[in-house]
């Protein structure tokens, strides 16, 4: 993994306020294609390589097939985001006749993920932040490694550490609330 700096990676909760407010504004499919991204923290030849079938309405889970070099490994990730399967209800309803939400190349999908961060939130991001966003999130949330190493589909915690030493203002918040426990004004 490329080292993290915080100018590459969106802040996650700036990305999925502008992912809800920009419905109706672009493409139904574009917007599908980035919030599979968000809300997944899937890479974008998983999200490309998604069936139908992999998306589990009822259950609220997507199975995201990870390409390894011993085989094809699935995971499911849960998105308990009323907003991600609407979107994706009517993107089904509108692709009734393919068996995938998405039908372009990888090029394809990295333009349209840096044109509608450009858009959305003012700034171009590759894909791969946006997989990096959703992991910071997830770990500044759950401080799992566990947690984030499933979801991502690492298999080992050696990656998954970066996360962890990325959220640098994190540290400096947490220490500024023990240290100011510790000084008392009685």
């Amino acid at each position: 993994m490329d080292k993290l700096r915080l100018d590459d990676v969106p802040d996650y909760s700036e990305l999925l306020t502008s992912i809800v407010k920009s419905e109706g504004k672009v493409k139904l499919k574009h917007l599908a294609f980035l919030s599979v991204l968000a809300f997944t923290g899937c890479r974008i030849g998983e999200a490309i390589n998604l069936k139908w079938d992999d998306l589990d309405f009822k259950g609220r889970t997507v199975r995201i097939r990870q390409e390894k070099k011993k085989g094809e490994f699935l995971r499911k990730v849960p998105v308990p985001s009323d907003f991600f399967w609407e979107m994706m209800g009517r993107l089904k309803e509108r692709r009734r006749t393919s068996d995938r939400p998405f039908d372009f190349t990888q090029r394809n999908g990295r333009y349209i993920v840096y044109s509608l961060t450009k858009k959305l939130i003012k700034k171009r991001y590759r894909p791969h932040a946006i997989r990096h966003s959703y992991a910071t999130y997830i770990m500044k949330k759950t401080k799992d490694m566990e947690v984030v190493r499933r979801l991502l589909g690492h298999s080992d915690y050696a990656i998954i550490r970066a996360y962890m030493n990325y959220s640098q203002e994190d540290l400096e918040s947490e220490l500024r609330g023990a240290l100011s426990q510790a000084i008392r004004t009685d």
